[in-house]
């Protein structure tokens, strides 16, 4: 709750964020873990199991993109703060309260690129085990389509 109060208004979303990117890398495990143990020649409904561990991947690509934009807004709040204490508006600053928005600044954009390290570390891995499952199930029959579509 402190990192929350320190990093302003621009944590919550970075925040919520945080929680759905771990709601998502738990689901995944889980739900790769069950399917990845069936042989892909064993499948009934490629295209159907192929949706399902797509599912939640393109939410974590998307946190992966606006979390550093929201550690960013955070540092633009921040700074806009400290010349705001700085400006001719105020008479006397105090270096302390002008330190307060310069660590606002550091603390969201490091935040939001955590954020954005973790999503992608677990986003690769999820792609590529797909990958790597989709071209086990292509080798074991060259005829088919893990898509499910038909061929034209």
């Amino acid at each position: 709750m402190v990192l929350l109060e320190r990093g302003g208004p621009v944590m919550i979303p970075l925040f919520l964020s945080s929680v759905v990117m771990a709601a998502i890398i738990i689901e995944r495990f889980f739900v790769f873990s069950k399917a990845l143990k069936t042989p892909p020649a064993a499948v009934e409904n490629p295209g159907r199991l192929f949706r399902e561990l797509q599912r939640g991947l393109p939410a974590l690509h998307t946190i992966i993109t606006i979390a550093p934009m929201l550690g960013l807004l955070g540092t633009v709040t921040g700074l806009i703060r400290c010349f705001d204490l700085l400006s001719d508006r105020v008479q006397g600053y105090d270096p302390h309260t002008v330190s307060l928005g310069i660590s606002e600044a550091l603390l969201t954009t490091a935040v939001g690129l955590i954020i954005a390290v973790i999503a992608t570390i677990f986003y690769n891995y999820f792609t590529y085990r797909l990958e790597r499952y989709a071209q086990e199930w292509d080798e074991g029959d060259e005829s088919a389509n893990p898509t499910g579509e038909e061929s034209q």
